[in-house]
């Protein structure tokens, strides 16, 4: 099970952005995610998951990709 190296990048980013526990993460909006320097689509598609992820209490199988590309996994 490999880590998702796109995943921590972004994960990195949020916490920069002062974003730092998943109350926070769960409640940033479009405009908090935009403000974000350097952020692409790419980046915001995958906050929109790990958000996600948060409510769902399956942030390790975000961080290892299990949702995405094994659904059974689920």
């Amino acid at each position: 099970m490999a880590i998702n190296q796109k995943a921590v990048k972004v994960i990195n980013k949020i916490l920069d952005a002062g974003f730092t526990d998943e109350k926070a993460i769960s409640a940033m909006t479009m405009d908090d995610i935009l403000s974000i320097q350097g952020i692409t689509v790419a980046e915001i598609a995958l906050i929109n998951e790990l958000q996600k992820s948060i409510k769902a209490n399956r942030v390790i199988s975000f961080l290892t990709e299990r949702t995405r590309n094994n659904p059974e996994n689920q």
